[in-house]
């Protein structure tokens, strides 16, 4: 890849990343496809957020090229956060869990093929631990630069953000988050956790089969069940309107901004959004 030709597909800012050393904070979430890169406020409110879709994956060469950009290299930030979306994840119930055995969850699951280093979050709310893997070059890269870096995974995160936000929706709830090749779903039935993973799909007929075979599984009803979608999906999408087809309480979740693109060509929704700043309202 042409470093020189890596731009944001899409953005948004707030205001200018000028003001007092030590005051802002970052958030770097990754993909298998894409980067986002957030600067925030300690109140947690959005300054900047750029999110980077590379068609042949992140590494940490471009996340490196990225960080070295006018725009972010001669910050200093307080907090810093990677955050994985990856879908390497072992949600385990919280009274089994031991920290000495996360490499041995981690590895009897998803195997020792990748370069990654294991840990996990607790996810109190859930009563659960997730096990996941971390990229270990962006890591470690990432570490270098700024060492003050806490890891958490987009999992942890959304389920934390359900608990928060819809409470008064679990008993037949699912969320959806759409990333370039992969789709996140959270499914709630009778207040109790039911899934949640992230999913690799290639066309709509792909998306659509696997949620309504989940659905079919966990016997929820397409009639009752509010769901509710982010990410990177365009509501004149065959993907969208194949989902509308089906579920009967069905809409985009909302992101309380007014984005800005790179292309001044081409509009992006909000929901493109809502994702990373659910990300950034629990980190």
């Amino acid at each position: 890849m042409l470093q020189h030709l890596i731009q944001p597909a899409f953005g948004y800012t707030a205001e200018s990343l000028s003001g007092v050393d030590g005051q802002r904070n970052l958030c770097v979430e990754y993909g298998s496809y894409y980067f986002t890169i957030l600067v925030y406020n300690q109140d947690k409110s959005v300054i900047q957020i750029e999110t980077y879709v590379l068609k042949e994956g992140v590494d940490a060469y471009t996340l490196e090229y990225i960080l070295n950009t006018d725009t972010y290299k001669n910050e200093i930030f307080n907090e810093v956060i990677l955050v994985a979306n990856g879908p390497d994840v072992s949600l385990v119930p919280q009274k089994y869990f031991k920290a000495h055995i996360s490499d041995s969850i981690y590895e009897s699951i998803h195997g020792d093929q990748d370069e990654v280093d294991v840990t996990f979050d607790q996810v109190e709310q859930w009563e659960l631990v997730n096990v996941f893997g971390v990229d270990k070059n962006i890591h470690h890269f990432l570490h270098g630069m700024y060492p003050q870096t806490k890891v958490m995974h987009f999992v942890s995160l959304a389920l934390l953000a359900i608990f928060k936000n819809n409470l008064e929706d679990l008993d037949a709830f699912a969320k959806l988050y759409f990333s370039p090749n992969y789709i996140t779903i959270v499914l709630i039935k009778g207040a109790q956790l039911q899934f949640a993973q992230s999913l690799y799909y290639e066309t709509t007929e792909d998306a659509i089969y696997l949620l309504l075979n989940l659905f079919d599984k966990h016997r929820i009803d397409l009639t009752d069940v509010k769901t509710l979608v982010s990410g990177y999906i365009d509501e004149d999408s065959a993907t969208w309107k194949e989902l509308r087809k089906y579920i009967l309480d069905i809409d985009f979740e909302q992101a309380p901004i007014q984005p800005s693109v790179s292309d001044k060509d081409n509009a992006v929704s909000t929901h493109f959004f809502t994702p990373h700043l659910h990300v950034l309202q629990c980190v």
